[in-house]
C-alpha cells in the first residue's frame, strides 16, 4: 500500500519555534522555526519513506467554529511576531521543494488533514499525519497513523498511533476521544466542555459509556449522583456544542488529488538553493546535497575557461599569483599556482621553495599562518600580498569555518569537490583528481580575493586589513613557533602537591558523609547531600538533584561537607586541566608549550588561543595563580610583561567623548575614585576603599551593558539601590549616556556596529521577538565597539613590537598575548631596550583623546612578572 505524509504545519512550526534556540539570517530574518520544521520533515521522510507529501496550513481568518461559538480560541494569544514572519517563508521553502500546500479559508489545518485522511482511506493509501497536537488522534485508524511529537522532561519524543495504540494508551477509541474533549473542554482552544468535569472524570465516563449521546439519554441511570449529576445536567448544552467544536470536519471542500503530491526526492533546483542560501540554512543545503547537483543555479561560472597543467616554475608568468599549498605532515607535497583561469601544479620541492622565496612575485594565499608554522623557517614565504581567509573573516566574522570550497559555494554557487584516496590501486587517478582540485582552488582563490577585496573597500576596512590583520598573520606564526618555556619538574611537583591535598579532602568528605562514594558523580553526591545528610534540595533535574557550583554556594553554611566539596572540585580541576593537561602538551624537544592562535574565531576581534588555551590560565585564586610560576624564561633571559592599563575604559572615554572621564585619564587620576566622587557627590580625597570598589564594578559593568539586577548581585545591594547608582552614574557621565543611547539606535537601524577601524559585527539578535535575546543584542551593541577597538589596538601593538624586535636584530622575542597583555622573552642585556620598544609601540598604537598607559614588570616566571 502506498503511503502519504501530511504535515500539520502550524503545529510543527510552533513547536520548532519554541524548541529551537533563536536563529536568524544576517539581515535579521528569524529562521529557527523553519530550521526545526525542515529537520523534522527530513527525519520523517527518512523514517517513513512516503510516496506522497503535502502540508496543511491554517489561514488567518475566522472559521465555521468561530461563527458557531464566539468564544472559540478567544483566549489564545496572538502568534509571536518572530513565528508569524516565518510562516510565509516556510511555505516558500515547501513550494520550492515541490511539496503541495493545502489551506482553505473558513477551515483549520486539522479539517484539511481529516479530509485528506478520509480520501486516502477511500483510495487505499496509508495516511501518516505528522503533528504536535493530540486533537488529531481522533483520526487514527488501521489505515491512518498519527505521528505525534510530545515533549517529556524537556526532550521531544515521537510516538506513532493507530486506532489500537490510541485505545491502549487512553482506554478510549479515536472517535471517543472527541467525546472526552466534549466533557472536559480544551482551554487552549477555549472549548468550554462541562463546567467542573476534568480529564479523569471525562475519560472514565467515556471509557464506560462510549459517547455523550448515550450518557445524556441515560443520565439518571448511569450511576452519577449529587453534585456531579447536577454539573452534567447543567452542562448538557455546552457538552454537545463542545463536541461539535472538537470534531474535525472530514468533508472540507478542498481539491485534492494524491497524484499531485507525488514525492520521489527533492529536486536539486536553483530556487530551493537560493531561498535556503538567503535564509543561511547551510546545514539544510548540505543535508539535501543541493550544492553538489548539476542543476544548482550558479551565479557565475568561474571555471568557464579553466585549464591547468602539471609542470615547473618556468611555466608561471606574472608578478602576482594565487598559491594553494598541499601538505603531507609538515612538508609541502605540491603547490597549485593560479593566474586568471589557468593554473600550474608544482610537485618538485626546489620549484616550490624557489617560488615561495621569490620576493618579486606577490602571493595571494589562504590561511597562510598554518603553512608558516609547519615550515618553521625551512622555507621563508616572501611577499604575501593577501590572505583571503583573513579578508573573508573581516567581511563576515560570524562564520563557523573559512575554506576556499565554502566561500566559492557562497559567493558563486560553485562546487569544488575534494577527492579522497579510496584504495591504493586508484592512486594515479586520485593524484590526477588531486591536482585538478588544487588547481581549481587556486583559480577560485583569485576570484574570491578580488570579490572579497571589493567588500573590504566597501566597508572601509583597508587599514584594518593591511595594517593589522594581514601582518598579524606572520606575528602569530612567530608566537606559535617561539612557544613558552615550561618548568616541567616544578609543574610535576605542583601536581603532586595538589594530589596530596585532594586525597586529604577526599578523606574529610568520606568521614563527614559516613561512607565512600564517587565525589565526581552528581547523582551520588546528590544522594549524600539531600537524602543521607537531609539538606534541603535547591533544584532538581531530570536525572536527580542539582549539585552545581550555584547550588553548593547556597548550601555552604548548611553543612561543613559543602566547603570541602567545593575546594575538592577547585583543586581537581586545577590538577586535571592545568597540571596534567599542560604537561600533556609540552613539546618534548623544546620543553615549550606552542599554543595555536587563531584570528578568525571571535566576532569581537579578540584572538583565540587553543591547544592549550593560554589566555585562560587561572588568576582568581592564589593557588590558581601559582600555575603561572611554571611558565618561565630560558637561561640568560627574563620575561617582560607589558599590560595596557584600563584600555577598555580609555576607549569608552574616547568613543563617548565624555569630558569627565577624559579629564580623569589626562590628569592621570584614579578613574574609579573619580567615578565614586562624581556619583556620590563627595570630594575625591574622601572616597573610601569600599566606595572605590563599587565604582569600579559600575565602570566595568557599564562597558558590558550591565543592568541593575546584575549590579545588585555584584555589589550585594538592593535592585533599587543599584538602579539609583546607575542613573546617577549616567547623569554625571553625559557622554557615556549619550553613547549608550545612540549606539543602540544606530545598531537597530543598521543591523551591525563597528570599531574605530571599521571592524564589523552583525547583531541579528536586535530583531528577535524574544525580549531577553533583544537585551543581549543591545549589550553586544554597547560593548563591541569598545572591546573590538581595544582588540584592534593590542593587535596593532603586537605587529609593531614584533617588527621592531626583528628589524633591530634583537635576540628577544614576543611569545604571548593575553587580551591586553604582551609578554616578551627578553635577553638580559636587552631588557631596557625591550621595555622601550614595548612602551613606545603600545602607547602610540592608536591615537585617542586620552593617553594609552602601559604597566610593565619583569621576572623569571610569568608569576613574578605580574
Amino acid at each position: 500500500m502506498k503511503k502519504l505524509l501530511i504535515l500539520d504545519s502550524n503545529s510543527i512550526l510552533n513547536r520548532a519555534f519554541y524548541g529551537v534556540r533563536y536563529l536568524s539570517a544576517k539581515d535579521g530574518t528569524p529562521t529557527n522555526a523553519i530550521y526545526g520544521f525542515l529537520n523534522i520533515l527530513l527525519k520523517l521522510i527518512k523514517e517513513q519513506e512516503p510516496d506522497y507529501i503535502c502540508a496543511a496550513f491554517d489561514v488567518k481568518a475566522p472559521t465555521f467554529r468561530h461563527k458557531q461559538y464566539e468564544g472559540y480560541k478567544a483566549q489564545r494569544k496572538p502568534m509571536p511576531e518572530g513565528l508569524a514572519a516565518q510562516m510565509p517563508l516556510a511555505k516558500d521553502v515547501l513550494r520550492a521543494m515541490g511539496v503541495t500546500i493545502l489551506e482553505k479559508e473558513g477551515y483549520e489545518a486539522d479539517d484539511i488533514i481529516g479530509t485528506v485522511a478520509r480520501l486516502c482511506e477511500e483510495s487505499e493509501i496509508s495516511c501518516f499525519i505528522a503533528t504536535g497536537d493530540k486533537d488529531d488522534l481522533q483520526l487514527a485508524s488501521d489505515k491512518t497513523k498519527v505521528i505525534l511529537t510530545v515533549t517529556k522532561s524537556g526532550y521531544n519524543e515521537t510516538i506513532i498511533y493507530d486506532d489500537k495504540a490510541v485505545k491502549e494508551k487512553y482506554r478510549v477509541t479515536p472517535t471517543e476521544f472527541i467525546d472526552v474533549k466534549a466533557l472536559m473542554g480544551d482551554p487552549s482552544d477555549n472549548i468550554p466542555g462541562v463546567k467542573g468535569v476534568g480529564e479523569k472524570t471525562a475519560m472514565s465516563l467515556i471509557e464506560k459509556h462510549h459517547s455523550i449521546e448515550y450518557i445524556y439519554e441515560n443520565i439518571d441511570g448511569i450511576g452519577l449522583k449529587g453534585a456531579m449529576l447536577q454539573k452534567m445536567k447543567d452542562g448538557r448544552k455546552m457538552a454537545f456544542m463542545s463536541k461539535e467544536l472538537a470534531t474535525i470536519n472530514r468533508n472540507t471542500p478542498i481539491e485534492f488529488n494524491a497524484e499531485e503530491c507525488v514525492f520521489d526526492g527533492f529536486e536539486n533546483n536553483g530556487e530551493l538553493y537560493e531561498i535556503l542560501k538567503r535564509l543561511e540554512l547551510n546545514s539544510i543545503i548540505k543535508k539535501l546535497d543541493l550544492s553538489g547537483g548539476d542543476n544548482v543555479k550558479e551565479n557565475e561560472d568561474i571555471f568557464k575557461d579553466f585549464s591547468y597543467q602539471v609542470g615547473d616554475k618556468n611555466m608561471i608568468s606574472g608578478d602576482k599569483v594565487t598559491v594553494v599549498l598541499d601538505f603531507d605532515g609538515d612538508n609541502i607535497s605540491s603547490a597549485a599556482v593560479g593566474a586568471g583561469n589557468n593554473a600550474v601544479v608544482l610537485n618538485e620541492q626546489d620549484d616550490i621553495k624557489e617560488l615561495l622565496e621569490d620576493d618579486s612575485i606577490a602571493k595571494v594565499m589562504f590561511d597562510v599562518k598554518e603553512a608558516i608554522v609547519k615550515l618553521n623557517g625551512r622555507i621563508d614565504i616572501k611577499n604575501i600580498s593577501d590572505d583571503t581567509a583573513i579578508a573573508a573573516y573581516l567581511v563576515d566574522p560570524a562564520k563557523n569555518e573559512y575554506t576556499i570550497e565554502k566561500l566559492a559555494s557562497e559567493y558563486f554557487g560553485t562546487v569544488i569537490e575534494k577527492p579522497e584516496v579510496k584504495q591504493l590501486s586508484l592512486l594515479d587517478d586520485v593524484e590526477t583528481d588531486r591536482s585538478e582540485y588544487l588547481a581549481k582552488c587556486a583559480v577560485a582563490l583569485g576570484v574570491l580575493n578580488e570579490r572579497i577585496g571589493d567588500k573590504i573597500k566597501e566597508n572601509g576596512q583597508e587599514k584594518l586589513y593591511h595594517e593589522v590583520e594581514l601582518p598579524l598573520v606572520t606575528v602569530l606564526a612567530h608566537l606559535e613557533i617561539n612557544g613558552f618555556l615550561v618548568d616541567d619538574n616544578q609543574l610535576k611537583e605542583f601536581a603532586d602537591k595538589l594530589g596530596e591535598k585532594i586525597d586529604a579532602l577526599t578523606n574529610e568528605i568520606y568521614m563527614l558523609a559516613g561512607e565512600e562514594f564517587n565525589i565526581n558523580s552528581p547523582k551520588q553526591l546528590g544522594v549524600i547531600l539531600f537524602e543521607k545528610l537531609e539538606l534541603k534540595p535547591v533544584k532538581k533535574t531530570k536525572t536527580g538533584y542539582a549539585t552545581n557550583a550555584d547550588v553548593l554556594e547556597k548550601l555552604r553554611d548548611k553543612h561543613p561537607i559543602v566547603n570541602f566539596i567545593m575546594e575538592y572540585r577547585q583543586l581537581a580541576k586545577l590538577k586535571s586541566t592545568y597540571c596534567d593537561g599542560l604537561r600533556a602538551v609540552v613539546n618534548p624537544n623544546t620543553h615549550r608549550i606552542h599554543s595555536v592562535f587563531t584570528q578568525t574565531v571571535t566576532v569581537t576581534g579578540r584572538l583565540s588561543s587553543t591547544e592549550p588555551n593560554l589566555q585562560n590560565i587561572p588568576t582568581r585564586t592564589e593557588l590558581g595563580r601559582e600555575i603561572r610560576k611554571m611558565f618561565v624564561a630560558k637561561e640568560g633571559y627574563v620575561l617582560v610583561d607589558a599590560d595596557y592599563s584600563q584600555i577598555e575604559l580609555r576607549v569608552l572615554a574616547h568613543i563617548a567623548n565624555d569630558e569627565t572621564m577624559i579629564n580623569a585619564f589626562r590628569n592621570n587620576e584614579d578613574i574609579h575614585a573619580v567615578t565614586a566622587s562624581q556619583v556620590l557627590g563627595i570630594p575625591l580625597e574622601d572616597v573610601t576603599k569600599e566606595q572605590r570598589s563599587s565604582a569600579k564594578a559600575v565602570n566595568f559593568g557599564i562597558v558590558y551593558g550591565i543592568g541593575e539586577f546584575s549590579l545588585a548581585q555584584d555589589l550585594h545591594i538592593s535592585v533599587k539601590e543599584a538602579k539609583a547608582y546607575i542613573e546617577s552614574y549616567l547623569e554625571k557621565y553625559h557622554g557615556v549616556r549619550n553613547y549608550m543611547e545612540s549606539i543602540k539606535e544606530q545598531a537597530k537601524k543598521d543591523g551591525y556596529v563597528k570599531t574605530m577601524l571599521n571592524r564589523i559585527r552583525y547583531i541579528p539578535e536586535l530583531k528577535s521577538p524574544n525580549y531577553n535575546i533583544r537585551q543581549f543584542g543591545e549589550r553586544v551593541a554597547l560593548n563591541t565597539p569598545i572591546q573590538g577597538t581595544a582588540a584592534d589596538i593590542i593587535k596593532l601593538a603586537m605587529v609593531r613590537v614584533d617588527n621592531r624586535l626583528i628589524n633591530e636584530g634583537l635576540k628577544s622575542k614576543l611569545i604571548l598575548q593575553v587580551h591586553d597583555e604582551l609578554i616578551v622573552e627578553a635577553h638580559k642585556d636587552e631588557v631596557d631596550k625591550v621595555k622601550q620598544i614595548l612602551s613606545e609601540e603600545m602607547q602610540s598604537a592608536m591615537e585617542l583623546n586620552v593617553p594609552l598607559k602601559v604597566d610593565m614588570s619583569t621576572g623569571h616566571s610569568w608569576y613574578d612578572a605580574k
